[in-house]
C-alpha cells in the first residue's frame, strides 16, 4: 500500500507542480489585469506593490478573484487545467509506446540470442542457396572456377 502511494506521488508530482505553477501565474495575470483596469494611467506607479501582494498572497487573491467570477482568472485557469491534462495524457501515451515486454530497452529494440539471429538472418535452404549462387555468378566466373579446378587436379 505504501509503495503504491509513493509510486503514485512520483508519477503525479510533475503534473501537480505544473498545475500549481500555472494557476499561480493565472492569479498574477488576473491581478495585473485588474490593477491595469483600476489604475489606468498610474499603472506603472502601483504595479510593483500590486505584483508583490499577488506574489506573496496567491491563495487569498485567487479565492477573491474566483469569488468575484473574474473572467480572466477563470479562462486562464481552465486553459491551464486543460493543458495539464493534455500534457499528462500525451506523456502517458508516449511512455506506453516506448515500453516493451519484459525488457529494459527503449522502443521495440531487443537483444537477440544467437539462435534467433541465425534463424532469422542466416537460415537458407539448399534450393534458395543454389538459386542465389546461380543469380550472383556469371558464366565467366563459373568458367574461371572450373578452369582452376581442372588445373589443380592435373597438378596433383
Amino acid at each position: 500500500m505504501k509503495d503504491k502511494l509513493l509510486n503514485s506521488v512520483k508519477v503525479s508530482w510533475p503534473y501537480l507542480l505544473t498545475l500549481i505553477i500555472g494557476l499561480y501565474l493565472a492569479e498574477i495575470l488576473a491581478g495585473s489585469v485588474m490593477a491595469l483596469s483600476h489604475y489606468k494611467l498610474t499603472f506603472a506607479d502601483h504595479m510593483p506593490t500590486v505584483l508583490k501582494q499577488l506574489a506573496l498572497h496567491p491563495w487569498h487573491y485567487y479565492n477573491l478573484y474566483l469569488g468575484q467570477k473574474n473572467p480572466v482568472l477563470i479562462i486562464v485557469s481552465v486553459a491551464v487545467i486543460l493543458y495539464t491534462i493534455y500534457f499528462a495524457l500525451k506523456r502517458n501515451s508516449k511512455h506506453k509506446a516506448w515500453e516493451t515486454a519484459d525488457t529494459e530497452t527503449h522502443g521495440s529494440a531487443t537483444w537477440g540470442d544467437l539462435k534467433e539471429l541465425s534463424d532469422h538472418y542466416f537460415s537458407i535452404n539448399a534450393k534458395d542457396l543454389t538459386t542465389a549462387f546461380n543469380r550472383s555468378t556469371t558464366t565467366e566466373i563459373l568458367e574461371a572456377l572450373t578452369k582452376q579446378e581442372t588445373q589443380s587436379k592435373t597438378d596433383k
